[in-house]
C-alpha cells in the first residue's frame, strides 16, 4: 500500500465522480422500481445504471493503481479500457479475490458478499446488457437517423431481452405475465430481482473500499458511495 497524497482539484474531481457514480446508481435503482414501459423508460434506467456501474468500476480500477503504484492510470489507459461493464467487473473483481485476504479489515465479510454476488443467477447477464448499451446502444437512435442503423437490438430491445432471460429462470413469473390482471406486478417483481442483483453487487464493491480493499482513498471516499 502507498501512501498518496493528491492536488486539491484532483481531490474535487475524485469527489465529483465518487458522488456521480452513487447518484447514477441510486437514481437508476429508484427508476427501476416505477419502471413501467420500455420505450419511455429503457433509455433512462440504461443511461443511469450504465454510467454509474462504469463510473464505479473505473474508480475502482484507478483508485487501486493509484494506492498500490502511487498514480492515477494515464488517460490511454482508461480511454483503452473503454466501455465494456463485463471486462471491467472481472477486473476489479480480481482486484477484489487477491487484495481482500490481506487488504481488508474484515476477509471473511467481503468473501462472503463476493461469493454471493458470484452466485446471483442474475448478476452477469444484467452486466452484460449494461454493457451493450454503454458500448454501442447510448447512440442507437441517432445511429440510423445518420442512417448508419446498428444491426443490433435497440435500447428497449436490449431490456425486453434481458426480462426474457430472466423469465426462463422464474417460469412462474412468465405465466403471470400472460395474464392481463397480473403482467404489471409480473414485470414489477421482474425489476425486483435485477434491483437486487444490482444492490448486491454494489455492496461488494462498496464495502471493498469501505474495509480497504482499494487503499486509503478509497476507504475515505467509501461513505459517499452509499449517499
Amino acid at each position: 500500500m502507498t501512501s498518496v497524497s493528491m492536488p486539491m482539484d484532483k481531490v474535487i474531481a475524485l469527489g465529483d465522480e465518487v458522488e456521480a457514480a452513487a447518484s447514477l446508481l441510486r437514481h437508476g435503482l429508484s427508476l427501476l422500481a416505477s419502471y413501467t414501459f420500455a420505450s419511455r423508460d429503457a433509455d433512462a434506467v440504461f443511461v443511469c445504471l450504465a454510467g454509474g456501474a462504469e463510473k464505479l468500476l473505473k474508480l475502482s480500477t484507478g483508485l487501486h493503481a493509484l494506492d498500490t503504484s502511487g498514480s492515477w492510470p494515464s488517460k490511454a489507459t482508461m480511454t483503452g479500457i473503454g466501455h465494456d461493464i463485463v471486462k471491467l467487473h472481472d477486473h476489479v473483481r480480481l482486484l477484489i479475490v487477491r487484495g481482500a485476504p490481506t487488504g481488508s479489515t474484515v476477509p471473511g465479510y467481503i468473501a462472503e458478499l463476493l461469493d454471493k454476488v458470484d452466485n446471483d443467477p442474475h448478476i452477469g447477464k444484467v452486466l452484460e446488457t449494461l454493457g451493450t448499451y454503454a458500448i454501442k446502444g447510448r447512440f442507437y437512435n441517432l445511429d440510423h437517423l445518420a442512417d448508419a442503423p446498428q444491426p443490433d437490438d435497440s435500447p428497449k430491445q436490449l431490456w425486453e431481452a434481458l426480462h426474457q432471460g430472466l423469465l426462463r429462470l422464474h417460469p412462474n413469473l412468465l405465466m403471470q405475465l400472460a395474464s392481463v390482471d397480473q403482467s404489471q406486478a409480473a414485470r414489477a417483481e421482474l425489476n425486483k430481482l435485477i434491483i437486487s442483483s444490482i444492490t448486491g453487487w454494489r455492496e461488494l464493491i462498496t464495502r471493498a473500499w469501505r474495509t480497504g480493499v482499494f487503499g486509503s482513498l478509497a476507504k475515505q471516499w467509501a461513505p459517499q458511495l452509499s449517499i
